[in-house]
């Protein structure tokens, strides 16, 4: 009889998937074994999975480690190792790239981990279950044999990625959730000092050639086909799957396998949306031209900028350059069909508090659809973690191994930062404030820094305010901001912020009566000289308000916020 294998699949949230257990588990069952894969999210009760596993009496259960599961998987594995104590426990994932010989002697309920790609040595390690002596040569093993600790280096891997087979037909009979995982290359030809995937190795594809150019039909599949992506995606497709997200790190790594993708996404696969994540000093014109050519919607860029720093992106081995990178973010930015998240990252080394609020202005004037602005995080295994006393960072020893200090950031700028990025998320990353977040940014050189100055406290609260909160506190400092300006340009600047931000208010649907600016109701018809400015003249009125900020506006609703539309009035 096949003996039992449980994976525990510990993820984020209920949209997620754990891709790591899918890839994995051909080579489990080749081995012999049966598989059960136990999803549950890391909010979940430790009871209700501990219950769930054991009706399972499995003989082995493995477990992907990730900075934000390892709290609920050593939680549970502590119960579990009590119930089960000879059931065998393998790890594996980007928790384990580091030194692991601390881990296993503080934790015996893990029996083993694994460092690196784990298709072949998971399956070897499965394979020689009943020979302990050979599990521990497999290469990435590491793990407490006799006493001693057993330390393999990093796992074999799969040189033609394609031989890995694929764990789409298996699991997609009854997916249901909004996104989809898929991978389409491993590897990163970049070597950033605080990244898991900075080595710099060969970027490996799935393979983009058919067998026979004879049986390439179409001019796209005679340049560069796709098999394996191509039957992944119609998969995917058929079971109506809105959203695909691939975990490449760098999308745009090599040019002909990025463009044929593009092009097959953009031109055989609607309606999915595909999330990419790019390199924007490796945009090239082609690239570019193509993702041009894709309707709204369709693409959402994830681009890693980190620094606008020169001297910070030299210091992590970064590939390209800083004047390269914002030339191809410029030119992404420019088409406002694709959305564009933006990374940046406090506390790399040489960086400053000051070059942070540069970075972001510089960013904001961009205006893209998002900015996320995160701490450094010293991830074990990476170049950065090995070299910090040299940086002269220190960081946590536990997830999220968030830094503490640097030689160039102070604890106190480090916690402003973190304040930063709470103001970013809340104010900037809602489209009900971001033109306005950009043009105070345009018009207040020093903005974001007086903004956490003004409500620092709020900034660090753990709870985002809800959003008419928000509206209420810019409106406070823009107030602030104009009392204290006297009657001077500064005034007029200022007053016109406020006065966009109660427009933004009435046009959302806030309280037209008691909120943050006076409108009065509208009685009489739409003035026939009224000017259209939004929405649509047709719609049928449930109120009218009408504002006097900088000129006269009328704000038609309907049934529900927001506004149907808006008209300005002609004096």
């Amino acid at each position: 009889m096949d003996r039992s294998l449980v994976f525990l699949s510990v993820t984020a949230s209920y949209s997620h998937t754990n891709l790591a257990a899918w890839m994995l588990r051909a080579g489990a069952e080749a081995a012999g074994w049966q598989w059960h894969e136990i999803e549950v999210t890391q909010n979940e009760s430790l009871s209700g999975t501990l219950n769930r596993v054991a009706r399972l009496n499995p003989d082995v259960l493995a477990a992907t480690f990730y900075l934000f599961n390892r709290p609920f998987l050593l939680s549970f594995l502590g119960r579990f190792k009590k119930l089960f104590p000879g059931c065998r426990v393998l790890g594996g994932g980007p928790e384990f790239l580091g030194d692991n010989r601390a881990f296993l002697e503080r934790h015996p309920e893990v029996d083993a981990v694994i460092r690196g790609e784990g298709e072949k040595a998971f399956s070897q390690w499965l394979q020689l279950m009943d020979q302990p002596e050979q599990q521990a040569r497999i290469p990435g093993f590491c793990g407490l044999v006799d006493g001693r600790c057993v330390d393999n280096g990093m796992a074999e891997i799969f040189e033609r990625l394609d031989d890995i087979p694929s764990p789409y037909p298996q699991h997609l009979d009854g997916f249901r959730k909004p996104f989809i995982l898929l991978e389409t290359s491993r590897g990163c030809s970049n070597r950033c000092a605080f990244c898991t995937s900075g080595t710099g190795g060969r970027v490996r594809g799935f393979s983009l050639e058919r067998s026979s150019p004879l049986e390439r039909s179409s001019p796209l599949e005679r340049s560069s086909s796709l098999e394996r992506v191509r039957r992944d995606v119609q998969l995917i497709r058929a079971q109506g799957v809105p959203e695909v997200r691939l975990v490449d790190r760098t999308f745009n790594a090599r040019p002909a396998h990025c463009l044929a993708l593009l092009r097959f996404f953009r031109d055989e696969c609607r309606p999915l949306r595909f999330h990419l994540e790019i390199d924007p000093a490796r945009l090239t014109p082609g690239f570019i031209a193509e993702l041009a050519a894709a309707e709204p919607g369709r693409f959402h860029l994830e681009v890693g900028i980190q620094s606008l720093n020169p001297e910070v992106i030299r210091a992590i081995g970064r590939q390209g350059t800083v004047r390269r990178a914002l030339a191809g973010l410029t030119q992404l930015c420019a088409h406002r069909q694709l959305a564009l998240h933006v990374d940046l990252i406090a506390g790399l080394p040489g960086g400053t508090l000051d070059g942070v609020f540069e970075d972001l202005r510089t960013l904001v004037l961009l205006g893209p659809a998002e900015i996320q602005l995160e701490l450094l995080k010293l991830l074990p295994g990476t170049r950065l973690a090995a070299e910090k006393d040299r940086w002269q960072i220190v960081a946590a020893p536990e997830p999220p191994y968030e830094v503490l200090r640097t030689a160039t950031m102070a604890m106190e700028d480090l916690e402003t930062a973190r304040g930063l990025s709470n103001l970013v998320d809340w104010f900037y990353n809602v489209p009900e404030l971001r033109a306005l977040m950009i043009d105070a940014t345009r018009r207040i050189p020093g903005f974001w820094k007086e903004l956490i100055q003004f409500r620092g406290s709020v900034a660090l609260a753990t709870a985002a305010p809800s959003l008419e909160n928000r509206f209420r506190l810019l409106d406070d400092f823009f107030r602030d901001r104009n009392a204290g300006s006297g009657r001077n340009a500064g005034s007029d600047r200022d007053l016109l912020l406020r006065h966009a931000l109660h427009y933004a208010w009435l046009k959302h649907g806030f309280s037209a009566q008691h909120g943050i600016c006076r409108a009065l109701p509208w009685k009489g018809p739409i003035p026939e000289s009224a000017i259209l400015l939004e929405g649509e003249a047709a719609v049928r009125p449930a109120r009218v308000f009408r504002a006097d900020l900088e000129r006269s506006y009328l704000f038609v609703y309907a049934r529900e916020r927001p506004a149907a539309a808006v008209y300005r009035l002609e004096a």
